[in-house]
C-alpha cells in the first residue's frame, strides 16, 4: 500500500555553504566566525574544521548531477557572506560572486530551481569584530549584503531564505555558546533575537522591492516542548515559556508584529518606536526545520527557569542522541495550522544521523535512516490530510558534511562521502527519497 503526496507536492533538498563548500583560502575567501570558532581549541569534535569539508566549491557540478539524479526540483543552498564581501561590507569580491552566478545557472541548466539561503551561520569575522549580530549596525550591513545578491543573483533566484534557524544563532550562539560565536550572555541572546527579526524584515523589503512576486520565507526549526512523564504536573507551565522562547520570539513578530508576553520583559529593552511595526511582514512560505522532540524541567540557578532533559529511554535515538519521534514532527505543523494562519509550508530541513558504515562493496545500506524518513514523511502525510498546508519537503541533506562543533563525527547525508578522497557514493536512503520523489508517494 502506497500513500500519496498531493499533486504538485515539491521536493527538494538541503545543504549550506560552510558545512559543504572548503575553499577557505581560495580566491579571496574571507573569514567567517565559524573558522575562528574551530581554531580555538576544545570547541569541535576531533579539532575539525571546514576549511576543505567537501569540497563542493570545486566540485558542484557533481553536485548538483547528484540533486538531478534524486528527482529533486529544488535546491535550498547558502552563500556564504565573507566569500562575496570578505570585510562584510565595502569591497565586493568579484571572484566569489562568480562562484555563486555558476552554481545558480548550473542548477538552472539541470532543472532545478534555486532556492538562495542569504544567512546560514557564517557571520564574516570582520562583522564580529565590530559587535557582530549584538550591533544594530548589522540591519544596515544586512541590507547592504541583500542588495549586492539581489541584484547581482536575484533574477535567477526562484526562492528566498533570509535566515536558517535564528533560533539557533541567538540562543545557540549568544547565549549557551556551544556554536559560533561562541557567547554566553543571555542579555545579549535577546538583542541579537531582536536584530536578527529586524534583518529579517530589511531584506524581505529589499527582495520585494526588485522583485514584488519572488517568495520570501525565513526558516525555523521548531520544537514543540514535553514534560518527562513523573514530573508533568510540577512542569507543565514551563511548555508554554520554552515555546515561546524558541518559537515564539521570531514567528510572533513577523506574523502579529508582537512579541510573546512570556517574554515581552525580557524584550522590552531592545525595542525601538517603531520596530515591530517594521518586523511585521508578510510571510510567502514558513521554512520549517524539524528533528526532534524537546524535554524540559524545572531549574534554579539559570537565566530561563528550565533546562533541557534526556528523553524518555522508550525512544529509538540517532547518532546525535536525538529522540526519533515523527508526532511530534506532525504537531509542529498543527501549531503553523492552528496558531499562525496555516502559512504555505516547506520542510526545508529533516533528517537523522546514524552509524553509516560502508560495505566491501562501498554501498551503505542505511537502512535506520530509511525508517527515520520514513516514519516523519508519514507524520507529514498526516499533518496535510488534517489540511496543514505543507507543499514540499527538502531532506538534511544531500551530502555527509561538516557537522558545527560535532565536526565530521556525525553523517546525515544521502550521498557518503569519504574525507580523505572526497568521493561521493549515493546511500541505500538516496534510493529511497528517489523512488518516493519519482513516485510522489510512501511505499
Amino acid at each position: 500500500m502506497t500513500k500519496s503526496f498531493p499533486d504538485g507536492f515539491r521536493w527538494g533538498v538541503s545543504t549550506s555553504s560552510y558545512q559543504i563548500e572548503g575553499g577557505a583560502d581560495d580566491d579571496g575567501r574571507g573569514d567567517s566566525i565559524w573558522d575562528t570558532y574551530c581554531a580555538t581549541p576544545g570547541r569541535v569534535a576531533n579539532g575539525d574544521n571546514g576549511r576543505v569539508a567537501c569540497d563542493h566549491y570545486h566540485r558542484w557540478a557533481e553536485d548538483l548531477d547528484l540533486i538531478k539524479g534524486l528527482g529533486a526540483r529544488h535546491y535550498r543552498f547558502s552563500v556564504m557572506w565573507p566569500r562575496v564581501l570578505p570585510e562584510g561590507t565595502g569591497k565586493v569580491n568579484e571572484t566569489g560572486i562568480d562562484f555563486y552566478s555558476r552554481l545558480i545557472d548550473g542548477m538552472l541548466e539541470r532543472d532545478i530551481d534555486p532556492w538562495l539561503c542569504l544567512y546560514h551561520w557564517d557571520l564574516p569575522q570582520a562583522l564580529q569584530d565590530r559587535g557582530g549580530w549584538t550591533n544594530r549596525d548589522i540591519v544596515d550591513w544586512f541590507g547592504d549584503y541583500t542588495e549586492l545578491l539581489v541584484t547581482r543573483l536575484g533574477d535567477r533566484i526562484k526562492s528566498w531564505v533570509t535566515f536558517n534557524e535564528p533560533n539557533v544563532v541567538a540562543w545557540v550562539g549568544h547565549e549557551e555558546g556551544r556554536h559560533a560565536p561562541g557567547i554566553t550572555d543571555p542579555r545579549a541572546a535577546m538583542r541579537v533575537t531582536h536584530h536578527l527579526n529586524l534583518c529579517h524584515a530589511r531584506a524581505t523589503r529589499i527582495i520585494k522591492h526588485h522583485y514584488p512576486d519572488a517568495p520570501v520565507g525565513f526558516v525555523l526549526p521548531m520544537h514543540k516542548g514535553y514534560t518527562l512523564p513523573h514530573r508533568r504536573e510540577q512542569d507543565a507551565h514551563l511548555i508554554e515559556l520554552f515555546e515561546a522562547k524558541w518559537n515564539g520570539a521570531f514567528l510572533d513578530p513577523v506574523y502579529y508584529g508582537r512579541y510573546p508576553e512570556l517574554i515581552l520583559d525580557r524584550m522590552e529593552p531592545h525595542i525601538r518606536p517603531g520596530d515591530l511595526e517594521a518586523i511585521r511582514t508578510d510571510v510567502d512560505f514558513q521554512g520549517l526545520n524539524q528533528y526532534f522532540p524537546s524535554y524540559i524541567q524545572a531549574a534554579e540557578g539559570k537565566a530561563w527557569p528550565f533546562q533541557h532533559v534526556e528523553p524518555p529511554k522508550y525512544f529509538r535515538r540517532t547518532e546525535m542522541g536525538w529522540a526519533i519521534d515523527g508526532d511530534c514532527f506532525y504537531r509542529t505543523m498543527k501549531i503553523l495550522q492552528e496558531n499562525y494562519g496555516n502559512p504555505p509550508v516547506f520542510v526545508t530541513e529533516n533528517g537523522g544521523a546514524f552509524t553509516d558504515v560502508p560495505g566491501h562493496n562501498g554501498h551503505v545500506d542505511d537502512q535506520d535512516r530509511i525508517a527515520y524518513y520514513t516514519e516523519y514523511l508519514d507524520a507529514l502525510l498526516r499533518a496535510v490530510s488534517e489540511g496543514a498546508n505543507v507543499q514540499g519537503y527538502m531532506p538534511w541533506s544531500l551530502l555527509d558534511n561538516f557537522e558545527w562543533a560535532y565536526g565530521y563525527d556525525k553523517r546525515f547525508g544521502l550521498v557518503h562521502v569519504d574525507y580523505e578522497t572526497l568521493k561521493r557514493t549515493p546511500k541505500a536512503s538516496y534510493e529511497f527519497m528517489r523512488n518516493v520523489i519519482t513516485q510522489n508517494a510512501l511505499p
